[in-house]
């Protein structure tokens, strides 16, 4: 998946897909969007003005933890043998 650009409007959902391990920031910002069923709507600045955050911080978080993945790839997930 491509990054998706990262804007207020950017969806969370659009977030997780792009990196899951996006969820440790979200989980750091003390959010629920990552068990939340209504991320597919939800938007960086929604959920700023739901939960009272600074929408430069949340902004700059999701910048570092976006541009640190770039640089790092996931790790493989392995098989498990029954």
């Amino acid at each position: 998946m491509e990054r998706p650009p990262l804007s207020p409007r950017t969806l969370v959902a659009d977030l997780l897909a792009f990196s899951p391990l996006t969820a440790r920031a979200l989980l750091d910002l003390r959010v629920d969007c990552v068990g939340c069923s209504m991320n597919k709507f939800c938007t960086i600045k929604e959920i700023c003005t739901h939960y009272g955050l600074e929408m430069d911080a949340v902004m700059r978080k999701l910048k570092e933890h976006l541009e640190s993945k770039a640089n790092v790839k996931d790790p493989p997930i392995k098989n498990r043998k029954p």
